[in-house]
C-alpha cells in the first residue's frame, strides 16, 4: 500500500494526465465557457443597437401627384425597327477589255456620265447612264436597238450628238463618237469596242479597288456604290401599312442625333432570323431628307421610328391617372371647384378603357369630357 501512496504524491505536481490533474482542467473549461457567453451577449447587444426602429420601416411613403387636363386626339404608338445606314447599291465593275489595270480614281470620287472609272493599258474605261448593259460593240451597220438610243442620249448630254437620239446607228452617231473619243484621248475610230464604256442607271461612287495596279483586267476591277446614302431596314409584315412609299420617317442616328428619311421602296417579304426563330419581314429602303446630317457616317446601325395609330379621335388619359376599384374596373379622380371653399374637391369617376399606347389610354366610356382635370401620380 505504501507503493501506491508514493505514486500518487509524485504525480501531484506533474502536467501529465493523472488522477489528480482532472480538477485543474475542469476549472479552465468553466472559465472559457464564461468568456464565450460574455462575447455572445456583447454581439447580441450590438445587433439590437443597430436595428432601425420598426415604426420608421412601416410608415408609408407619400405619393407625389399632379393634375392634368384630358385632351382629345389620336392615340399613337411609336414602333422602332433597326436598320443600316450606308451607301446604296454596292457592286463590282469590270471590263471585257484585255490589258493591264493601270489606274483608279481616288476612293470616294463620284463618277458621272462621260467620266473615267479606271484605266486599262493607260486608256480610260468610261461610265455612261443607262439601264441596259453593254453586250455588243457600237459600229456602222449594227442593227437598231435600245442600247444605241442609250449611247446617243449620253453623247447628246456630253454635247457631241446634235440630232434627236433614236435607235439607229447612223453617220451622225459615228461622227459624235469620234468627237467624244478625241476629248477622252482615245483613238478616233467612230466605233466603240465592248468593255470601253459601262452603262449604269445613275452616278457611282468609287469604294475601293478590287484589282491591283499591274493585274490583268477582268470582271471585278473596282468596287463602287451609289452616290447617295440610304437606310435599309426590315419590318414585321403587320407593320407594312406604317411605311408606305413616300412616307416620311424619323431616323435615330448614332450618338443620339435624329433626322428624317423618305420611304422610296418596299420589297417582297423575306425570311429573317429572329429571337424566336425565322420570321417573315418586309424590306424597306429610305433615303435621307438631309444627306448632310449623316455626312460622316457609313455602314452604321440606326433606328427607324414609325408611328402607329391605335385609336382615332379619342379622349386621351394618362395611364398613371387610373385607380383600380375593389369590385373591378378603373376610375379616375377628377378635380371639382368647391363653391363653399377657396380650394378644390375631387370625386371618383368610373371609366371604360380602350387601347393603350406610350403611357396613355383611350377612354371609351364614363362621365369624362375634354378639358376635365384629373389627378395623376408622378
Amino acid at each position: 500500500m505504501s507503493a501506491t501512496t508514493d505514486t500518487t504524491n509524485a504525480n501531484a505536481g506533474s502536467d501529465r494526465p493523472g488522477t489528480v490533474a482532472k480538477p485543474r482542467r475542469t476549472k479552465r473549461a468553466l472559465l472559457l465557457s464564461a468568456v464565450g457567453l460574455l462575447v455572445v451577449a456583447a454581439v447580441a447587444a450590438a445587433i439590437v443597437l443597430v436595428q432601425p426602429p420598426n415604426k420608421a420601416s412601416s410608415d408609408p411613403k407619400p405619393v407625389n401627384v399632379e393634375t392634368l387636363k384630358i385632351s382629345r386626339g389620336d392615340l399613337t404608338e411609336l414602333v422602332r425597327a433597326s436598320g443600316t445606314l450606308g451607301y446604296s447599291a454596292p457592286r463590282d465593275l469590270g471590263t471585257s477589255l484585255s490589258g493591264i489595270v493601270t489606274g483608279f480614281p481616288p476612293a470616294g470620287t463620284v463618277v458621272t456620265t462621260g467620266q473615267e472609272l479606271f484605266r486599262v493599258d493607260n486608256m480610260p474605261v468610261i461610265l455612261m447612264h443607262g439601264d441596259l448593259p453593254v453586250w455588243r460593240a457600237f459600229s456602222t451597220g449594227m442593227t437598231d436597238g435600245a442600247d444605241v438610243l442609250q449611247l446617243e442620249k449620253n453623247l447628246a448630254t456630253l454635247g457631241f450628238f446634235t440630232r434627236e437620239p433614236d435607235e439607229e446607228f447612223a453617220g451622225s452617231t459615228a461622227t459624235a463618237i469620234e468627237k467624244w473619243q478625241k476629248s477622252m484621248g482615245l483613238e478616233k475610230t467612230g466605233t466603240i469596242e465592248t468593255g470601253r464604256i459601262i452603262f449604269s442607271p445613275a452616278d457611282v461612287r468609287i469604294q475601293a479597288p478590287k484589282a491591283r495596279i499591274g493585274d490583268a483586267a477582268g470582271a471585278a476591277v473596282i468596287s463602287v456604290t451609289g452616290a447617295n446614302k440610304e437606310v435599309q431596314t426590315f419590318i414585321d409584315t403587320s407593320q407594312q401599312s406604317l411605311a408606305p412609299v413616300g412616307a416620311q420617317v424619323k431616323i435615330a442616328l448614332p450618338g443620339g442625333a435624329e433626322t428624317t428619311g423618305t420611304v422610296v421602296a418596299i420589297g417582297a417579304p423575306v425570311e429573317k432570323d429572329g429571337t424566336n426563330g425565322k420570321t417573315m419581314k418586309i424590306p424597306v429602303t429610305l433615303t435621307l431628307d438631309d444627306p448632310a446630317a449623316a455626312e460622316s457616317l457609313d455602314n452604321v446601325s440606326v433606328s427607324i421610328v414609325l408611328t402607329q395609330t391605335k385609336q382615332k379621335d379619342a379622349l386621351l388619359l394618362p395611364v398613371a391617372a387610373l385607380l383600380a376599384q375593389p369590385g373591378g374596373g378603373f376610375a379616375v379622380e377628377v378635380t371639382l371647384k368647391d363653391s363653399s371653399k377657396s380650394g378644390k374637391t375631387t370625386r371618383l369617376v368610373p371609366v371604360e378603357l380602350g387601347a393603350f399606347a406610350d403611357g396613355f389610354v383611350a377612354v371609351t366610356g364614363g362621365k369624362l369630357a375634354e378639358g376635365d382635370t384629373v389627378v395623376v401620380a408622378k
